[in-house]
């Protein structure tokens, strides 16, 4: 009986190699989780458009990262009530090349903030810093803003209107920045005034609404302001 011919072998398409841009977006999070710091994970999500878009695409995953790793603290602004962008000294003998790298790449001189505005920058006055945010107020543009010098996120809003405010001396907070992306919400408060004046304001609608204010305590004077 005569034997059958070998069947010719199947030439199969070399796969396409695997790299970690394949990786989803759920496993590729999971890994940053495991990075040591704030500035490590900054460093890793720049690396390319994949991991930047996994990162800010996800609150959950920003508060998971805040709540295992603490921030450290980069540096001081000097004299930060003056009218312009004060000096920024860095901390030094840092040994993680990560939180040096991520010093020399952020813009601790707020360039992103006076390229924006029409005005010159010494109208600008540092007045707090939030969760990595820099508070700003200018008293020649009667404007507010908050700026992120490691993401170069910049949320520019108008001050609360004259009817909710009487006085320039006004105390601002930004909150809310890591629940919705792009939504963000600012209180101001003004303590020269009893009882205490205060109004929020929302992007989600752009607009200053005045916090209504309890009553006095017993007719002390003590005013109790609830947000």
């Amino acid at each position: 009986m005569a034997s059958e011919p070998p069947r010719a072998a199947k030439h199969r398409r070399p796969l396409a190699p695997t790299t970690i841009k394949d990786i989803g977006d759920d496993l590729l999070l999971e890994i940053f989780l495991h990075l040591p710091s704030l500035p490590s994970l900054v460093r890793a999500a720049l690396a390319c458009p994949t991991f930047l878009h996994a990162v800010r695409s996800s609150p959950v995953f920003r508060r998971r990262f805040q709540a295992l790793h603490p921030p450290q603290l980069l540096g001081f602004f000097h004299e930060p009530c003056r009218p312009c962008i004060p000096p920024f000294s860095p901390l030094r003998g840092h040994s993680d090349p990560d939180h040096t790298a991520v010093i020399r790449g952020a813009d601790f001189f707020l360039t992103c903030l006076t390229e924006d505005s029409a005005h010159e920058p010494d109208g600008w006055e540092i007045q707090s810093c939030h969760r990595g945010y820099v508070v700003l107020v200018n008293l020649i543009t009667d404007q507010i803003a908050a700026y992120n010098p490691l993401t170069q996120a910049l949320h520019v809003l108008p001050r609360p209107p004259k009817e909710l405010t009487h006085s320039r001396s006004l105390e601002f907070h930004f909150v809310s920045f890591e629940e919705d992306v792009g939504v963000y919400r600012a209180v101001c408060v003004e303590h020269m005034k009893t009882p205490t004046c205060t109004a929020v304001f929302s992007s989600a609608t752009m607009e200053w609404t005045p916090v209504p204010q309890p009553d006095d305590d017993g007719g002390k004077g003590i005013a109790r302001v609830w947000i």
